[in-house]
């Protein structure tokens, strides 16, 4: 139906919400953005810091390797969660199941083979001080990459914003967990179970309540 042929009370309420808008681009060219931001703040964070006390011992497939893997791996769930941003352009959900999956999967074979590779520091205590320290490293690693990432996809207004949350908030903490491989010295399993895994488990669910709170308000909000 052409705009003559509305009512004239529709046809005027139509031209009155005229608005110029800006254009989407491309989800690659989106997530090159949050990529950029990551790396800014991975390369100051392995400038500062120091690098784990065996990393001489460790084979370069289990050092630098799995932490290029995973910084790729959080890459491309970036740009998985910018997609997913885009109405009509959505991921199946089977693949962002197997994504989740394979970088979840991925980051803990990684502290498996560390611990097998490399014998655990003890640390003084209960280990629980160094666990919330690398959880809180981890956590402002990511967060930057998180929120930029988050504001990215409202953006886009999505149809499944949890989905594009927890997919963005998992590619910014399994990036930010590689450089996390590459300082922190705790090589026993049970820390990085806990501490290292439970960092992407936190940002996963963090991106899909804050997207299921967007949703909410979006809808509340609208006429």
């Amino acid at each position: 139906m052409s705009l003559e042929n509305l009512p004239d009370v529709v046809r005027e309420a139509v031209e009155h919400d005229h608005r110029a808008v800006r254009p989407l681009h491309p989800a690659w060219m989106r997530a090159m953005v949050a990529a950029a931001i990551l790396a800014v703040v991975l390369a100051f964070v392995l400038a500062n810091a120091s690098l784990r006390a065996d990393i001489e011992t460790l084979p370069m497939w289990l050092s630098w390797g799995c932490s290029a893997l995973q910084l790729v791996l959080g890459i491309l769930l970036l740009g998985l969660a910018l997609r997913e941003a885009v109405p009509g352009s959505g991921v199946p959900i089977g693949t962002v199941r197997l994504a989740a999956a394979t970088a979840l999967g991925v980051q803990i074979l990684v502290g498996v083979a560390t611990s097998i590779y490399s014998p655990a520091i003890v640390m003084p205590g209960s280990g629980v001080a160094p666990g919330i320290g690398c959880l809180k490293h981890e956590a402002m690693m990511a967060l930057p990459t998180f929120a930029v990432t988050l504001l990215l996809i409202f953006r886009a207004l999505p149809m499944r914003a949890p989905t594009a949350g927890l997919l963005g908030g998992a590619g910014a903490t399994v990036a930010s967990d590689g450089v996390i491989h590459l300082l922190c010295p705790m090589a026993n399993l049970s820390h990085v179970l806990v501490w290292h895994t439970g960092a992407v488990f936190l940002f996963m669910g963090l991106g899909w309540m804050i997207g299921v709170l967007w949703e909410r308000l979006r809808w509340r909000n609208s006429p």
